[in-house]
């Protein structure tokens, strides 16, 4: 044997043990969890927030106003399309709710 090997067989077994572990999921944003009155939130927030919070705003907002319809059916073309509106009523109005957005958005 001559010295390289040890150095070589190491790390080979190194390489293979690698690729026995798991594989690591990329890194996420961890969201300090909020308490928030939805008749509250205001436009203006989904410009301040995260993308990752303003996901979850719109979908939130989104479910509440369908649940309020009792619609049963979700359509992501016309759930995109209430979005589009809702988000364009708050750029519009910085000033206004998410939930009136929303409901104005949904008639």
């Amino acid at each position: 044997m001559n010295r390289g090997t040890p150095v070589l067989i190491a790390s080979c077994l190194a390489l293979a043990a690698a690729e026995l572990l798991p594989e690591r999921a990329p890194a996420q944003v961890t969201l300090t969890p909020r308490v928030i009155q939805i008749d509250q939130v205001k436009c203006s927030e989904l410009k301040s927030a995260s993308d990752q919070r303003t996901d979850r705003l719109l979908l939130y907002f989104n479910g509440y106003v369908d649940g309020m319809r009792q619609n049963r059916v979700w359509d992501e073309r016309k759930v995109g399309e209430l979005v589009e509106r809702a988000v364009g009523y708050c750029k519009a109005d910085p000033n206004e709710t998410l939930l009136s957005a929303f409901t104005r958005a949904a008639r």
